[in-house]
């Protein structure tokens, strides 16, 4: 398969290159330099789960790898270096971690006849002892880019072997031992296919980057499955030379190539986004001016985009959103000549670029940076309505200068920490601010920031003396709401808490946000409790108002109305009852009205008879009657309407959404759901409940899966 020519003209690349020069700059967070005395080089580099940062390189004609701990210091006792004795053409290229922690490092070395074979080393944990090594000597010179390994800690080694001037892409597969078990060659129409750079998806499919050489050298695009079967290549080709050097997958599996591109002048940095499909999705071209070579790519836990190279002789990483816009970018110039070779994300999302920088002194120096992650919330403890309290906003990339600020001018800030990437912040939020969602925004000193609309919610919380009246009083966005807790409901002071909840994915009967209602002694109130919330056109569309209930979430039978009153003037549903910790909603009653259709019990008019589901419980991997179905692996819907379309929604017992499609079932009336969640995940070991609308009366009930 090949790409149309596609030309960027300058105009594109000038329009990259002025958003990189306003874009901000990456934050330093450490660097370090390794002089041997000598030329020293990294090629490779790799940061374990725990930010332990692996190098691989050559100091003058060996091998050199090392290992840096977070804080980017070199461990002396962690370090091999691999010398076969002769003069030179000897050097480490590609660096991997498996799964168990050992290091495979990759390249090529001289032999005894003066050509160049792939040779790949393999060390225990910390560069403690070298385990085992493999060789390939193709006749000719052959030349080992780059490594990785699989989910069964097998190793893939991928270059090029030079027979008598025609260059192929060749790549090997080893066991975890390094013995042989496969071996893939890719031979173009032209006399040079050069392998650079190599991925794993999360299907252990491999993608391979380099070149394929005709009358132009043109962006080379492999893809096989584990076992190395080819599928079908991919060339690109825009009329003048591109040359990849660098391929990452996103968490879609999208495949990231980035490889210099040649606008008929200087050299520019060339990235690609492609579907798991090998179809091209989008593009981004960097240009400075001079020449640019990227050498490398990654990608982080947002699916943002970082490639890294030399502009100009001098370090360059620019970091892209997924859709191609620029987030940030670093520069750094330590003298004569610098050039970032490898670029790697750890755990944190923080950046680690590695090179050789040359000063004048003694020649090139390994020399690496990191740089501060983007910042990102990840989680917001409580607020309190009308109190002051410590709130913690964990996330990635924040640090001790990081601002706060809530888009409600009526929360304030106080006093503030950071201990392990986590801000401590007291926040008052004033009596006129609304319970549900607050916006918070988190910005660095360079500028990037971060908003979430999602994740800090305010609260309100009181003390009810013992066996006293009280009324709760809050207002939403949709409105004041009420809770009204009778005389002697609890014998004793009870802390009560409330707070909204969003509607939960998938879930047809509830309208509006959710309030849950806590007590601090988990008991119920001796009688019941009045809950007033509200609702509005827009939550209802077509559907009668007189048809709405107040429910509460029962994890065994989903929502159960209670005894209820609609004033349809002030758009508000009372309701009555004694539960207590756990979430209230206005739903719609008659499941099938106005878009109703309920998951789960306590309505009046339901409706819905049960789907046929099997095997149930499902035991994945288990083999007999609770394994795999005749139709595969996975959870079989039957009973439906033959080749008829339906909406399936899952949601666990908590009412979150678990998986929702539109689909069509089989000529036997049949559909298989492979467990996959919306987030891609394997569904967990519980109880779910399924709905299934369209094609024939609404079908509904339970199952289960055991892990």
């Amino acid at each position: 398969m090949r790409a149309g020519k596609i030309f960027f003209a300058a105009a594109i690349a000038a329009c990259f290159s002025g958003a990189a020069s306003a874009a901000p700059e990456m934050i330093v967070l450490s660097s370090a330099t390794y002089d041997s005395g000598g030329t020293d080089k990294a090629f490779a580099l790799a940061a374990d789960a725990d930010g332990n940062i692996f190098l691989a390189g050559t100091t003058g004609n060996d091998y050199l790898s090392q290992k840096y701990s977070k804080a980017l210091v070199v461990s002396p006792s962690a370090f091999q270096i691999y010398t076969n004795g002769r003069a030179n053409n000897n050097g480490a290229q590609g660096l991997a971690l498996d799964g168990l922690g050992y290091i495979v490092v990759t390249g090529e070395e001289q032999n005894a006849s003066g050509n160049l074979d792939y040779l790949t080393l393999k060390y225990s944990p910390n560069f403690a002892a070298q385990l085992s090594s493999a060789s390939y000597n193709g006749g000719s010179n052959d030349s080992a880019a780059a490594v990785k390994t699989d989910s069964q800690n097998n190793i893939f080694v991928t270059g090029y072997t030079d027979d008598a001037g025609n260059k192929n892409v060749y790549t090997i597969k080893y066991s975890p031992g390094l013995t042989k078990l496969s071996t893939a060659a890719y031979d173009g129409t032209g006399l040079a296919d050069q392998g650079a750079a190599m991925a794993i998806d999360h299907s252990d499919n491999i993608i391979i980057a380099g070149y394929t050489q005709a009358a132009t050298k043109d962006l080379l695009l492999l893809k096989y499955d584990n076992g190395l079967h080819n599928m079908s290549p991919v060339i690109f080709d825009s009329g003048f030379d591109e040359n990849a050097s660098g391929v990452a997958v996103d968490g879609r599996d999208n495949i990231i190539v980035t490889g210099r591109q040649s606008d008929g002048v200087t050299q520019n940095f060339l990235t690609l986004k492609y579907d798991t499909f090998l179809n091209l999705v989008s593009s981004a071209v960097y240009d400075s001016t001079f020449d640019d070579i990227p050498t490398g790519v990654a990608v982080d836990s947002d699916d943002n985009i970082i490639v890294t190279g030399y502009t100009n002789q001098h370090f360059f990483t620019v970091k892209y959103k997924p859709d191609f816009t620029i987030i940030s970018t670093a520069a750094y110039n330590g003298g004569i000549l610098d050039h970032s070779n490898a670029v790697a994300v750890d755990a944190d999302n923080n950046v680690i670029v590695t090179g050789e920088s040359d000063s004048g002194g003694s020649g090139a120096n390994y020399f690496t940076i990191k740089y501060n992650a983007s910042p990102k919330i990840t989680a917001v403890s409580p607020l309190f309505i009308g109190k002051t309290s410590n709130v913690t906003i964990s996330g990635k990339g924040l640090l001790a200068d990081t601002a706060v600020s809530f888009e409600d001018a009526n929360i304030s800030t106080g006093a503030f920490s950071i201990v392990s990437g986590q801000i401590t912040l007291a926040v008052t939020p004033s009596t006129d601010v609304v319970l549900g969602v607050a916006t918070v925004t988190v910005t660095n000193s360079n500028g990037e920031a971060f908003t979430s609309s999602t994740l800090a919610y305010t609260r309100l919380s009181t003390t009810v003396p013992s066996n006293q009246p009280a009324t709760i009083d809050a207002m939403t966005k949709a409105g004041g709401i009420a809770v009204n807790i009778p005389s002697a409901s609890f014998p004793y002071d009870e802390q009560i808490v409330i707070y909204t909840v969003p509607v939960a994915p998938g879930d047809v009967r509830q309208v509006g946000e959710a309030l849950y209602f806590s007590v601090g002694h988990s008991s119920q109130p001796a009688v019941n409790v009045s809950i007033k919330l509200r609702y509005s056109d827009a939550d209802l569309g077509s559907y009668s108002p007189s048809l709405l209930s107040l429910a509460y979430w029962d994890a065994a039978t989903g929502w159960v109305s209670v005894t209820s009153s609609v004033n349809s003037t002030d758009k508000s549903v009372t309701g009555f009852s004694k539960a207590v910790n756990t979430k209230y909603a206005i739903v719609k009653q008659a499941e099938g009205v106005g878009g109703g259709g309920g998951i789960g019990g306590g309505g009046p008019g339901g409706s819905g008879i049960p789907a046929k589901v099997f095997p149930n419980p499902y035991r994945p991997g288990s083999g007999g009657s609770f394994g795999q179905s005749s139709l595969g692996d996975g959870v079989v819907f039957a009973g439906l309407a033959a080749g008829q379309s339906f909406k399936l929604v899952i949601v666990d017992l908590a009412g979150q959404l678990v998986y929702q499609k539109s689909a069509a079932a089989d000529s036997n009336g049949m559909y298989l759901w492979d467990t996959k969640t919306v987030s891609g995940g394997n569904a967990a070991t519980g109880v779910y409940i399924y709905l299934i609308t369209g094609g024939g009366q609404p079908k509904k009930g339970k199952f289960s899966i055991i892990r």
